[in-house]
């Protein structure tokens, strides 16, 4: 599987995320990256008083999302991610597909 961790090293709650996502999915590519510091100014970060881990970006290519709508797909990741956007996390832009789209965008 490839993991990518982007510019930041990833705390606690997405080394969760990455635990969760990786057994809910069993994922052939999993790329996370923390982009918290990209909206350190936003308003939700000021009122909020969290001030790390709030914006994440998630590329998930995996077999669980055969046969699923775009909709569907990131309904099982926010799933299995729940706690953590209780908890906190503000954002997670997230990119979902199956090894074949994934092939395929490739090519492109």
């Amino acid at each position: 599987m490839s993991k990518g961790t982007g510019v930041r090293r990833l705390g606690l709650a997405m080394k969760q995320k990455t635990s969760q996502l990786e057994s809910g999915l069993l994922p052939v590519k999993l790329n996370i990256v923390d982009e918290s510091h990209l909206h350190a100014g936003h308003r939700f970060v000021k009122e909020s008083g969290i001030t790390q881990e709030t914006h994440f970006k998630v590329f998930v290519v995996s077999k669980a999302f055969e046969g699923k709508s775009l909709v569907a797909r990131h309904r099982l990741c926010y799933s299995l991610i729940d706690q953590e956007i209780k908890e906190g996390v503000h954002a997670v832009a997230l990119t979902t597909l199956t090894p074949e789209e994934d092939k395929e965008k490739e090519v492109v």
